[in-house]
């Protein structure tokens, strides 16, 4: 049986920790490496379908991670000794 690679993609994704899904993740973070250029060349190659449904899950994690970026920055801040109602009142005193 042979699998495309979107298919691939897919099934990856299903798994928790394999090491299919790290090497899949390293091949991500080579792909966020490649110029404009060569990731718009290669984009053309792949059905529009199927970068519609890549886009789509990209845009899932994006939005599932906002929380970690959130979470981060709340620890900087919390160290830094800046309050939740400082923060808020510089942010009020911006608008």
């Amino acid at each position: 049986m042979s699998l495309t690679t979107y298919e691939m993609a897919k099934r990856l994704e299903q798994l928790e920790e394999s090491p299919e899904k790290v090497m899949f993740g390293k091949l991500l973070q080579e792909l966020g490496n490649q110029s404009e250029e060569r990731i718009r060349s290669a984009a053309k190659q792949v059905p529009l379908a199927n970068l519609r449904d890549i886009v789509y899950q990209f845009q899932q994690v994006i939005e599932s991670r906002k929380g970690e970026q959130v979470q981060q920055m709340a620890s900087e801040l919390s160290e830094q000794g800046i309050s939740v109602d400082e923060l808020k009142a510089f942010l009020a005193s911006r608008s």
